[in-house]
């Protein structure tokens, strides 16, 4: 077996070192000569960094207003609907109405590319050199926010057009079905009444409307100033009557058009916390054991103040 002499070991240390020091001296070499030619790239004019600018600008004004565009109407119809129907936060809604923004932004890309082709902008002349400059880097991305910037709000612009308290309105809407469907069902069973009515204040129309009624479909709306109700809640107390067609305050009308004949009422204005009436509560027609309609009692008068106290207590959760 060859074993290394001293001579021999000597001479491949050297030539290690000498390799060593020749790649040292490429790497060096090259940095200086990428430093120098560094050095050598002419700066852009101001009209050239402008350019660079409006270039990175004009494409994410188009993405931008699609991003938010999609987001609100998307976030919208699933806050209006998924939302009302499963109890889906509007935070919730407007996280998926961004997921469809992003996969619109993924099919769309190429069509705001193509139509910022087609725009044929001016050029900036800019070698690839000059374009990985420091200023020139700091232009294209200052262009592209304020392009995104601007196309956000551009597409913030539909929320002009939309109504933003619709889904608000659909979920209070819903959470006071439960309240009407309540009084209407127990208030028949506590006070032995054939009809049992909320009427809620709507103070823009001026009129007292009700989701529901004992024995009617559809909406029931009567004006605030008008009939028993109306008298209900423009006094603020309750209101006791043997028999209503003995009451000039009556609105006969009413039992033409539904085919109901009134005759003992049990009214109670519901009031909100400053004490002002937003809703009433109404019984008619009390019939005692032998199904007699019979006037309404002290003790009824007692259970439709409780019963308007929940009602206003539950109204109070809804509205927050």
């Amino acid at each position: 077996m060859q074993s290394f002499t001293p001579i021999r070991s000597s001479h491949l240390l050297r030539k290690l070192l000498l390799s060593g020091n020749r790649r040292r001296l490429k790497s060096s070499s090259v940095a200086a000569a990428a430093t120098t030619k560094k050095e050598d790239v002419q700066l852009p004019t101001t009209e050239q960094l402008r350019i660079v600018a409006y270039r990175a600008a004009i494409p994410m004004i188009g993405f931008g207003f699609m991003d938010n565009l999609v987001m609100i109407t998307a976030g919208d119809a699933i806050d209006s609907t998924l939302g009302v129907a499963l109890g889906i936060s509007t935070l919730t809604a407007a996280g998926l109405g961004q997921c469809c923004s992003d996969v619109a932004g993924n099919l769309s890309g190429g069509t705001v590319d193509a139509a910022v082709t087609r725009m044929k902008l001016q050029h900036h002349g800019l070698t690839e050199d000059q374009l990985d400059l420091k200023i020139s880097r700091a232009y294209k991305l200052l262009g592209a926010c304020v392009g995104v910037v601007t196309g956000c709000l551009l597409g913030m612009s539909c929320l002009m057009f939309m109504d933003t308290d619709k889904a608000e309105r659909a979920r209070k809407a819903k959470e006071l079905e439960s309240i009407f469907n309540h009084i209407m069902t127990e208030g028949t069973t506590l006070f032995n009444a054939e009809r049992a009515t909320l009427f809620m204040l709507d103070q823009e129309k001026h009129e007292l409307w009700s989701q529901t009624a004992t024995g009617q479909k559809g909406v029931i709306k009567v004006a605030e100033d008008k009939g028993l109700v109306g008298a209900c809640l423009q006094s603020g107390e309750i209101l006791n009557i043997e028999n209503a067609y003995n009451d000039k305050r009556f609105n006969q009308e009413v039992d033409g058009e539904t085919g109901f004949t009134t005759r003992s009422v049990l009214a109670i204005p519901v009031k909100n916390e400053a004490g002002e009436s937003i809703g009433v509560i109404q019984m008619l027609n009390k019939r005692d054991e032998g199904n007699k309609i019979v006037s309404f009692g002290s003790d009824d008068e007692k259970l439709i103040k409780m019963m308007a106290n929940h009602v206003r207590s539950f109204i109070k959760i809804v509205e927050g």
